[in-house]
């Protein structure tokens, strides 16, 4: 597993597949132009090229330092790359330029586009942009996919400016040069980001934020069962209480009956959809997962103190009474944290469980091996993050802390997202209750902490968004 190199205050040089130059364009009405951003990019190259990636700002602006707050921008690349330095200087002009105009915005906003550029299987495919603070950290390259041998894989890149660039508010636009090989002769040249004049607001980066808690979830595809995304759904919007928002990426996976069960909760303004569908253009890790991600952490990384990654088969919960506020405060100095899982059988329960009980409400028999290292999952401040994982964060300003599972933990009911039919295969008697029961040569015990919240959880349901789910 490669990692990068984290950020640093000092100036240093980072490495990276080619070459990052940094250098603004200017154009004639605009007076100073936005390039502190976070670009969102597929980028493909054959396998004989390195690859070369241009930001630009204006030749005579002063060498660049690093600062405290951060932005970035991702590309995606074909290219499982060997090291090369990061120049500081500006690129010469190259001498054939294919221009690509920016494809038209959809009505809807969650309706999401990816602009692709250049040939054959694409040189650049942009997601998304984002400016990410008034200033921001060293120009800085990250792979936090570490490549998993996909035809597209997720580079992250931040942009860097002494300066805030739009600081008078009158406007600009970040450019984009997209070389398709080492030789600067031919490059795609695209506007990644436009920030319109009086569009920036300082207030927006700095706290109190819109949120206390921000979930982004990862790609949803497949037959998911509209159930289980009920139950998770109600019982998170609980959970996380009523100054929390929850992103979901529509890859295929939110059916007509899916929808219906997010809808309520997306007109209460507690869930956004976002179509994620045209990813499947590009063939990218698991949907393009680490894409996905990565864009939800700049598009809302300063729109909550904490954000949450973890799948919709996950229970957040807190034992021993602990509560969310308290475990946060006591967590506030880390960046991030990772949580532990509790792994729940998928099939088994006791017999004199009921179709109409909700899933967590009757798997109630937890694997209860020990020693054993088990995938974790993570919360993190978006603010001080450069990157982002599905397990964690390898790119990030401060410390991390492993050792949490006496304040939170999570419950996996694996392999329960696409059931339709009914969960329960094996019963169990009621003295599994006091026993270990071996099952596929595993261990499990009884646990019923998460059936012992499902009353609490469904009359929140009911008192939120009416009766429409209720049982």
């Amino acid at each position: 597993m490669r990692k990068e190199a984290a950020p640093s205050s000092a100036l240093s040089t980072p490495t990276t597949v080619g070459k990052l130059f940094v250098c603004f364009e200017t154009k004639p009405l605009v007076a100073t132009l936005l390039a502190l951003t976070l670009v969102m990019l597929l980028w493909n190259l054959p396998p004989y090229y390195q690859s070369l990636l241009s930001t630009t700002r204006p030749c005579s602006a002063p060498p660049l330092t690093s600062v405290a707050s951060v932005t970035s921008a991702a590309a995606i690349t074909s290219l499982l790359s060997t090291n090369a330095s990061l120049p500081y200087t500006a690129t010469p002009v190259a001498e054939k330029k294919y221009y690509s105009a920016p494809k038209a915005k959809p009505s809807d906003p969650n309706k999401r586009v990816f602009e692709a550029y250049g040939n054959a299987a694409d040189l650049f495919v942009k997601m998304g942009a984002y400016r990410g603070g008034p200033t921001t950290a060293k120009a800085y390259k990250m792979l936090p996919d570490w490549g998993y041998g996909r035809i597209y894989t997720v580079v992250v890149v931040n942009c860097t400016f002494p300066f805030n660039p739009n600081q008078d508010n009158l406007g600009g636009k970040l450019m984009i040069n997209a070389y398709y090989g080492e030789s600067q002769r031919k490059y795609e040249k695209f506007t990644a980001l436009e920030e319109a004049p009086g569009i920036y607001n300082d207030s927006k980066y700095h706290p109190p934020f819109q949120y206390e808690y921000l979930y982004c979830g990862s790609s949803l595809y497949g037959n998911l069962s509209a159930d289980r995304m009920r139950e998770w759904m109600a019982y998170h919007a609980w959970f996380f209480g009523p100054n929390s928002h929850f992103v979901f990426h529509d890859a295929g996976g939110v059916t007509p009956e899916v929808r219906a069960v997010l809808d309520p909760w997306v007109r209460t303004g507690r869930a956004t959809v976002q179509d994620i569908r045209g990813q499947a253009e590009f063939d990218g890790y698991y949907y393009n997962q680490f894409l996905v991600v990565n864009d939800c952490l700049h598009r809302y990384r300063h729109a909550a103190n904490w954000t949450f990654y973890f799948d919709v088969d996950e229970y957040i919960y807190l034992p021993d009474g602990n509560t969310l506020e308290s475990v946060l405060n006591e967590f506030s100095d880390y960046t991030q944290f990772t949580i532990e899982q509790n792994p729940m059988s998928s099939v088994l329960c006791l017999n004199d469980s009921s179709q109409q009980q909700w899933g967590f409400e009757k798997l109630l028999f937890r694997e209860s091996r020990t020693g054993i290292r088990r995938d974790r999952k993570y919360a993190i401040q978006a603010k001080n993050a450069y990157t982002t994982g599905v397990h964690m964060s390898e790119n990030v300003i401060g410390k991390t802390l492993h050792k949490t599972e006496t304040k939170i933990r999570y419950y996996h009911y694996h392999n329960t997202i696409t059931v339709h039919q009914e969960l329960c295969r094996e019963y169990l008697p009621l003295s599994a209750k006091n026993n270990v029961t071996w099952f596929n040569k595993l261990p499990y015990v009884y646990d019923d902490n998460m059936k012992k919240l499902v009353n609490t959880i469904k009359e929140f349901e009911c008192n939120t968004i009416g009766n429409l789910h209720r049982n």
